[in-house]
């Protein structure tokens, strides 16, 4: 099926909440003249959260955004698109694009859910950290102390080394290629896969991204825990943190709000993919999510109650190879600068789906992008975000 080569208007269904900045200025406003009458020595946290705050774009700014990203939808035939963006875990705005299903002709909102690829490795390096301040597992524990049955050139990798991609692991993905998520494997399938090609270095000497990690990961996790990946994640970060619509994303089950996904052909017409196995992609990319619960995740990362200071602190510090080199990847998180300022974040695709979430910590901020078509860019329509809604934004590294 083909898509119109314009993008259509926006439905009714489509919605904003930047309105609500008008709101939030003025309780900044009314709750910083309180604070200048309340006596000396009271605590400030509340007092600085308010400072760093995105801009309220004008009106022609946001219709410049529209159009930017409209333009995309329509050059690359996605068919829906829907950005957020994020402060201390409230939306200050939202918009939804186009249909988040084609044949039935429904359309994008903020209670749909989006596959969200790549992202899923940063909640499985939170469950690592998890298990290691109980002291169940070392990051520096060589895996086969875990995982038993691995081929015996894997000994001596680490568990700090799948979590950075440094461990030399071949990538089963980029083995088999994304065709192969069609289809169900077992653990050990996976592990022959990559095993099929030998070390692609010495374990610690090198970078190369490998989602070969974020598998055994899983595999880590659930053999502590006794029991699945996605029960671990649920009871362990998504209900603690009230994230109700974030879940593995299994073919079969029944998902209110879940989006189609697409890809197109070689003529460009639109088609169905094949939904992704979660056993063939476990933690490396075999997530869910929505809009409100990405604003629920930024807003935990900001205090201690999910993981430690120390623990995040080790999530957001880049691996330095030996030689030096910055391989500008932590714990789960892409690592970066904009502007001068520190971002962290990850993107995400899997067929049928790409997807986007940047952190800058220093702003309060976080930009959250979901597409339902494969190989489209969702750093493009990031990046048109982060221009209208940060005061000069260009960005200065496109690492994330």
């Amino acid at each position: 099926m083909s898509l119109p080569s314009q993008p259509s208007r926006p439905s009714a269904a489509e919605g904003s909440s930047s309105r609500s900045f008008l709101i939030l200025r003025g309780f900044a406003a009314a709750f910083l003249v309180l604070l200048s009458l309340l006596p000396a020595g009271l605590p400030g946290g509340a007092h600085a959260a308010l400072q760093a705050q995105p801009v309220e774009p004008s009106p022609r700014a946001l219709e410049v955004l529209d159009e930017r990203i409209r333009s995309d939808m329509a050059e690359y035939r996605i068919p829906g698109v829907l950005v957020g963006v994020a402060s201390r875990g409230r939306l200050v705005h939202w918009k939804a694009y186009g249909l988040a299903n084609v044949e039935l002709s429904v359309p994008v909102s903020d209670s749909t859910v989006f596959e969200i690829g790549s992202i899923s490795k940063e909640f499985v390096a939170t469950a690592v950290l998890l298990l290691v301040e109980e002291g169940r597992i070392g990051l520096d524990d060589p895996i086969h102390t875990h995982l038993q049955c691995l081929p015996s050139e894997w000994l001596g990798v680490t568990v700090r080394q799948l979590l950075t991609h440094t461990s030399g692991i071949p990538d089963y993905e980029e083995i088999q290629t994304y065709e192969a998520y069609r289809f169900r494997f077992t653990p050990e399938e996976i592990i022959q896969v990559a095993h099929s090609r030998p070390m692609d270095f010495e374990p610690g000497t090198g970078y190369d991204y490998s989602n070969t990690g974020y598998f055994l990961l899983s595999l880590l996790v659930e053999r502590i825990e006794g029991r699945p990946l996605g029960e671990v994640l649920e009871d362990r970060i998504f209900v603690p943190l009230g994230m109700t619509q974030t879940r593995m994303t299994d073919p079969e089950d029944i998902i209110p709000h879940r989006a189609a996904g697409y890809y197109v052909n070689g003529t460009m017409d639109l088609v169905n993919r094949d939904p992704t196995q979660t056993s063939a992609t476990l933690g490396a990319g075999g997530l869910l999510s929505s809009v409100h619960d990405m604003a629920k995740w930024d807003e935990a990362l900001y205090g201690t109650e999910l993981l430690r200071a120390e623990s995040k602190e080790a999530m957001w510090t880049p691996a330095i190879l030996p030689d030096g080199t910055n391989t500008h990847y932590g714990f789960g998180w892409r690592t970066g600068e904009y502007q001068g300022r520190p971002v962290v974040g990850h993107n995400g695709m899997v067929a049928g789906f790409v997807a986007s979430f940047l952190r800058i910590p220093s702003e309060e901020m976080a930009v959250i992008v979901f597409a339902n078509r494969y190989r489209a860019s969702s750093s493009r329509i990031r990046d048109a975000v982060l221009e209208t809604f940060l005061p000069d934004g260009r960005m200065e590294s496109r690492r994330n």
